[in-house]
Order: C-alpha cells, then structure tokens, then sequence
C-alpha cells in the first residue's frame, strides 16, 4: 500500500482492499463491484469474496454490491445475516455478461444496518453507451442513482474496488467526501485523472443550489 492521493474531498489508495479495509475509520456507506467470476478480464476468474464483513462493520447506512447473475448465491452467502435485499438496473450499455451471453441487467445486494427505507428499492434504467479504460465500467448515471438512494449530501462513500473511478466522479458531482481503493496501478491512475478533471471542472462551473419549492395561498395567486 502507498501513501494515500487526495483530490478534493476524495481519497484514493492504491492497494489491496483486504489490507487498507482495517486500516479505516467508519464511512456512511460502501458501494462495492467486485469480480463477478464471468471473465471479463483475466482477474475475474471467480467471485471474490473475504472484504464483506469489514466493509459492513466500517458502513453506518450499509452496502450496495454489484454481483454477476451467476453469484447471487455466493454474494448473500458472504453476506451472511448482514444481507438485506436485491435490486437492479437495466444497464443499456451491454456490459453485464452471463453463461448465456451478454445481458442488460446488473443485480446488486443490499447489506448492513441502518439503511435508509424511506423509498422502495428502485429498478433504474440507465442508458450510456460510452467506453471507458476499464473491461466493466458503470455509467456515472447509475452511480449517481445509487448514491441519492442511499446516502445524504456531504456524507462519506467508500468504494473498495474503485475500477477506473466512476464512484467517485459520481461523489463529486453529487456533494459526498469519497474513499477508493483500486488494486491495479493501471486503473488507479486512471481513477485518480478522472477524479482530478472531474473536481477541475467543479471550480470552473459549480452545480447550482437546489431551489427551494414555493407553495402560494391561493389568496397570493
């Protein structure tokens, strides 16, 4: 493990998630995709499993998994007593692939206590047909969906397989602090780029302010 990077309110380290997990404070939500064990790359041998429970433990508002069709079982057998629930996304981009060929859907598991259940679990759709550097990339579209569900502006995400760093794009689009751990040096420099150009592009065209909905007496109107 290396020294941490920091870019704006994210912090990126490269390494493995088993070492830095135990090294960390509490976070208010974990958003996790690991291997799904389909091939995509020749690190996605398997589903991997082992990070789960200290991802729980360190999560205030639990965790949203990714997982293949193929490992649903072995993500809530991980899981354990922690697991909550399932939902999707129809993903537009083709990138989910199962035994029977490539598919639109991706199914994440909800795990942990404390999760927000204001909302029903949604189904998204989500359309984006652009490539990034990284064999499994995510919209940023549906990273943002994920992220509003579960989280509040100005809270902490942790993302312990950050991939080419669409979460955390995600996170500073959307006003959260972001924690990403990536294990190829490949991709980490990526993340840390699109991170960077993403806080860039903040400082020169800030989101505006949610405005406030007005309700008149029909006496104003």
């Amino acid at each position: 493990m290396t020294e941490p990077v920091h870019i704006g309110d994210a912090t990126l380290y490269l390494g493995d998630c088993l070492d830095i997990l135990p090294t960390l404070g509490p976070v208010d939500f974990v958003y996790a995709d690991p291997p799904y064990g389909v091939g995509k790359a020749d690190w996605d041998g398997r589903y991997f499993t082992g990070w789960e429970r200290e991802a729980v433990k360190l999560s205030q508002h639990g965790l949203v998994a990714n997982t293949g069709t193929k490992s649903i079982a072995v993500a809530i057998e991980a899981l354990g007593e922690t697991y909550r629930d399932l939902f999707y996304a129809w993903n537009l981009n083709g990138m989910t692939r199962s035994s029977l060929g490539f598919m639109n859907v991706i199914v994440s598991v909800v795990a942990g206590k404390n999760i927000r259940m204001g909302q029903n679990f949604a189904q998204f759709c989500i359309q984006d047909l652009s490539r990034k550097d990284h064999p499994s990339p995510k919209p940023v579209e549906y990273m943002k969906c994920v992220i509003e569900r579960f989280t509040l502006a100005g809270e902490l995400v942790l993302d312990p397989f950050m991939g080419s760093g669409t979460t955390g794009v995600a996170c500073a689009r959307l006003g959260r602090k972001f924690i990403g751990i990536e294990i190829e040096p490949k991709y980490f420099d990526i993340a840390c780029e699109r991170v960077r150009r993403e806080y860039e592009q903040l400082k020169l065209f800030p989101p505006e302010p949610k405005r406030e909905a007005v309700q008149l007496d029909l006496e104003d109107a």
